[in-house]
């Protein structure tokens, strides 16, 4: 995540990294594991806001709207949602970027019942650095 850490610097984006405890609590919570690209997110980052994108993660508070637990919980009630998988970014139109703990890669997903719109090639650390940096 250095590129990701070098972009935050320079564009002065803000973040809220986790602690460890708030990455295992989460991880207790959920019906899978993360990996540990999504923990090392987590744990440098929290959540990333710049211009007008912000990615889910923690670091906020348990009731906000950044807060990736209460998007999964409300996100998967849709029965295409797919397993492993954490929200990462809002799209719009009901369109989410999510990023799946156990392939390690990013899919676009659509609600209600669109399923996984596409595969994205790249890694988490790519596709935040093109996404949100656009770099």
């Amino acid at each position: 995540m250095q590129i990701v850490k070098q972009l935050v610097e320079r564009h002065q984006a803000n973040t809220r990294p986790a602690d460890q405890a708030s990455i295992q609590a989460l991880e207790q919570k959920l019906p899978f594991p993360l990996s540990s690209e999504y923990q090392s997110f987590l744990s440098d980052f929290g959540v990333i806001v710049f211009g007008a994108y912000e990615t889910y993660g923690l670091g906020v508070p348990e009731d906000h709207y950044l807060n990736v637990l209460n998007a999964y919980a409300d996100l998967s009630r849709d029965s295409s949602y797919p397993a492993n998988a954490v929200p990462l970014l809002e799209v719009g139109d009901g369109q989410y970027y999510l990023y799946d703990n156990k392939a390690q890669r990013i899919v676009l997903w659509a609600m209600p019942n669109g399923g996984i719109v596409r595969v994205l090639d790249e890694g988490l650390e790519a596709f935040l650095s093109q996404k949100i940096f656009g770099e």
